[in-house]
């Protein structure tokens, strides 16, 4: 019978266990790091990406704020001029200059602000990405101030309009103010203009005894007048919305290098 001898290897040392430990534990480690690292870097380069499209909304934003408040002072002057015209007794009413001007003086401009980015920011948790505490408190006040206060003063500015608006619908002939709008838009027509607007205003007859037509009139001049004096509420929203970018605009190109 053959009889097979067996070979035995000699037995690793415990060093050798641990230097295989220490090897794979530095292999992983370096692998999370790295990974963790990527995962800022990629954070970094969306925290970047954010702030460029917010700036972006905030430029357009002070672009369309200007525009609003030359708009409104554009209406303003309007309702000036027709409130102006209206004077007691009703006789010494100038009708063809309030025709002349009130489609414009009750012309309706509103504010919305680009919310592209605050939007992305609040519904993808993108806050938690911005590193820069100053940068992101100013971001909430501006959104703060375009979605709370601004929103109840346009409300309430808005409300004084469409009383405004039904008041007006019972005491002007809206013929009159529709030609007026087909042949001027939003520039109010010269005075030249009176002749025919004389000749649509004799054509159309409120129906409406006098009494009651001097109490519409006062009453139309009273809410119109409310409405210029409210604006100065709604000016007050746009100057803080103004200010609060123009604080955030140079904050953001500061602290991330944008141009």
């Amino acid at each position: 019978m053959e009889v097979h001898q067996h070979t035995h290897t000699p037995r690793k040392k415990w060093i050798h266990y641990f230097w295989e430990f220490l090897m794979l534990f530095l292999a992983v480690f370096c692998g999370f790091l790295a990974e963790y690292q990527l995962e800022h870097t990629i954070e970094h380069q969306r925290e970047k990406q954010y702030m460029v499209t917010m700036l972006e909304d905030l430029k357009n934003d002070t672009t369309q704020l200007t525009e609003s408040i030359s708009y409104w002072n554009n209406i303003n002057n309007s309702i000036d001029s027709v409130s102006d015209a209206i004077q007691f007794p009703p006789n010494n009413l100038d009708l063809p200059k309030a025709y002349r001007h009130l489609s414009n003086a009750l012309n309706y401009y509103g504010f919305r602000f680009n919310d592209r980015t605050i939007s992305q920011l609040k519904n993808s948790g993108g806050f938690r990405l911005i590193r820069n505490k100053e940068v992101a408190n100013r971001i909430i006040i501006y959104d703060q101030l375009n979605t709370d206060p601004a929103v109840k003063i346009e409300g309430q500015h808005n409300q004084l309009y469409l009383n405004t608006l039904a008041i007006r619908n019972k005491v002007f002939v809206q013929e009159i103010i529709n030609e007026v709008y087909r042949r001027y838009l939003y520039v109010p027509p010269p005075a030249s203009t009176d002749l025919w607007i004389d000749s649509f205003i004799n054509k159309y007859k409120i129906p409406l005894t006098a009494e009651t037509y001097t109490a519409l009139l006062f009453e139309f001049k009273n809410s119109l007048l409310a409405l210029r004096k409210d604006f100065t509420n709604m000016q007050w929203a746009y100057d803080s919305i103004s200010r609060s970018a123009n604080l955030l605009i140079p904050l953001i190109k500061e602290k991330y290098k944008l141009k």
